[in-house]
């Protein structure tokens, strides 16, 4: 008789726990935690493949993804080209965020079809991460603390009055930093700009006040809005703000998003995948 090992009892039901999720969303599902770093992109490229190339019974065709994802965020070149893969195999590709997903999280969750989120679930701004001896650092914060810097040094009356503040912006600011963190943030945006019109509002038709036919402007127009909110440091304040659904579906941000928590049977079944999942890896 086979021994049986704990692990194998786990995948077994972590497995079941996918064709259940798969079954309610009729789709093809995948987790992703992780930070959006190199060579996650690579790994997620590889699984996609591997999950298309799977044999289906006769005459069944899947062309929808649906993606769990929780992540602190990382580099926006990554998710553009995990966003790239989802693309190039699914039509229809949607995200559930169970718990977080921060900065460039935000961004690949906002290129899908659908967002389902619940109470519980947070985004984050736009808020690119830069290597520091420290760590990674909030890029946001550096760019405002830079600002605020130059608005006091420029709203002087007496220049002998900022010497402290020029000398530390001579000393800690590097000027190739302050490039690449204003890049990635408008990197950032004119992805959001491109690819929020294009899935997530192609069926926005109607504006809901007037009844008037929505235009591909307004489309980019609240796409604009959108990026340029969740670009804002002074709104957001921290890199580790969490942005609830009702933040979200705010006068600030109108953005739709399924309130997965509204159906009990959807909640059960995501929670109770995302809780084996992340116990999974813990243990």
């Amino acid at each position: 008789m086979d021994t049986i090992k704990c692990n194998g009892v786990i995948e077994h039901v972590l497995s079941a726990g996918n064709a259940d999720v798969a079954k309610r969303f009729s789709s093809d599902v995948i987790f992703l935690k992780a930070p959006m770093r190199q060579p996650i992109d690579d790994i997620v490229k590889d699984e996609i493949e591997e999950l298309r190339a799977m044999k289906r019974p006769k005459g069944k065709t899947v062309d929808k993804l649906t993606v769990f994802v929780e992540t602190n965020g990382g580099s926006i070149e990554v998710v553009e080209r995990i966003v790239s893969v989802f693309r190039n195999h699914y039509a229809f590709v949607e995200y559930v965020v169970p718990n977080y997903a921060y900065s460039a999280g935000t961004i690949l969750v906002l290129s899908g079809d659908e967002l389902y989120m619940d109470y519980y679930s947070i985004l984050g701004p736009i808020d690119p991460q830069m290597d520091s001896r420290e760590g990674y650092l909030p890029g946001m914060g550096y760019l405002a603390k830079f600002n605020e810097l130059i608005e006091t040094i420029n709203s002087a009356s007496e220049p002998s009055k900022t010497r402290a503040e020029m000398a530390y912006l001579i000393n800690k600011f590097d000027p190739a930093k302050l490039f690449l963190i204003e890049q990635s943030v408008e990197h950032s945006k004119t992805l959001l700009r491109q690819w929020l019109p294009k899935y997530k509002f192609k069926n926005w038709t109607t504006k809901e006040t007037s009844g008037d036919a929505v235009t591909d402007e307004d489309r980019k127009r609240r796409a604009d809005e959108i990026a340029d909110c969740l670009g804002k440091a002074e709104k957001w304040h921290s890199h580790g703000r969490g942005i609830s659904i009702k933040e979200l579906e705010s006068d600030d941000i109108k953005l739709k998003v399924i309130n997965y928590g509204d159906d009990a049977d959807l909640r059960r079944n995501i929670s109770n995948y995302y809780g084996l999942f992340i116990d999974y890896l813990v243990f």
